[in-house]
């Protein structure tokens, strides 16, 4: 968490407003404002926002305004409909500001999501936290240039384990190691065989998979991805690429149930309430785009 005295910099190519008519920072000169650079498939960001809704609805009174920046990391998230469904299924109260070519973004010259700026009455960033936690630390950052005084929420900290699973997205952009090698068939060299034994981290397909700069697609069902992990929760983007489709969530080799695909987000597939090895299987039905896996 750093401290620091610099100008705001103005919204810059907003895409849309959502909750809020439309803001600038000289308008909201007066005000002390907290910016929440965030995208809707990101975890760490959703972890994020009870923290944002309590000082919103605790400090909103007092002169606080809370916007949230959607920056967005895979192409689907540029889309205004899909931002606007996901702060209405988020529930989130405050403003939002759909920052879809990430002019902001850059403006601001931001690289994290999330990342926090914190500016006083006057304009100035006063604050500036990237990632998670901390949040005591904030609110009490908050009161301070509020002029309010007030017990900060004690934080509830999420202990991690030292070699827990990395984030990990598929496309090859930022993957250049699936695990499964490529065949032939009769109609194509594009069928991927899962070897059976897998390392962890790593991602293995079967069947008829293509990898995109994006994400891997399933061009023909049935199609499925292996992943051994070290967490107590994973997390899937994925979409599907026309109608709605199924995935067997299988631990193990034993079935734990069946997620409906059925629009670009995040799935969280697997919950325990510990850490342990454990090995993912996801088993499709129809055509699907997967993004990333994300841990917890």
């Amino acid at each position: 968490m750093d401290e620091l005295k610099m100008k705001a910099p103005e919204f810059e190519g907003i895409k849309a407003w959502i909750n809020t008519d439309p803001l600038t920072m000289d308008g909201l000169k007066g005000k002390v404002v907290l910016i929440d650079f965030w995208t809707y498939t990101c975890i760490n960001c959703i972890r994020t926002l009870p923290y944002l809704k309590r000082w919103h609805e605790k400090y909103a009174k007092s002169g606080l305004v809370i916007i949230g920046v959607h920056s967005p990391e895979f192409e689907f998230e540029k889309d205004v409909g899909n931002v606007r469904k996901a702060v209405k299924d988020l529930e989130i109260p405050y403003a939002v500001a759909v920052d879809s070519d990430q002019k902001t973004w850059n403006a601001y010259t931001n690289r994290y999501w999330p990342s926090k700026y914190l500016i006083d009455k006057k304009g100035y960033v006063t604050l500036v936290h990237n990632g998670e936690g901390d949040n005591s630390e904030i609110e009490k950052e908050i009161q301070d240039a509020l002029g309010v005084k007030g017990k900060a929420e004690r934080e509830t900290y999420r202990t991690f384990m030292n070699d827990q699973s990395p984030e990990t997205y598929t496309g090859v952009r930022m993957n250049l190691g699936l695990g499964s090698g490529l065949a032939c068939d009769k109609e194509g060299c594009d069928v991927y065989v899962d070897p059976g034994e897998h390392e962890r981290d790593v991602i293995y397909p079967n069947g008829r998979w293509e990898q995109e700069s994006e994400y891997l697609e399933l061009k023909k069902a049935p199609g499925q991805l292996a992943y051994r992990f070290n967490a107590r929760q994973v997390n899937v983007v994925m979409g599907p690429v026309g109608d709605a489709v199924s995935a067997q969530i299988i631990i193990d080799g034993k079935k734990t149930g069946t997620i409906k695909v059925d629009g670009h987000r995040m799935y969280t597939v697997f919950e325990d309430k510990r850490y342990s090895e454990r090995e993912l299987f996801m088993v499709f039905d129809g055509p699907v785009r997967v993004y990333a896996y994300t841990f917890g």
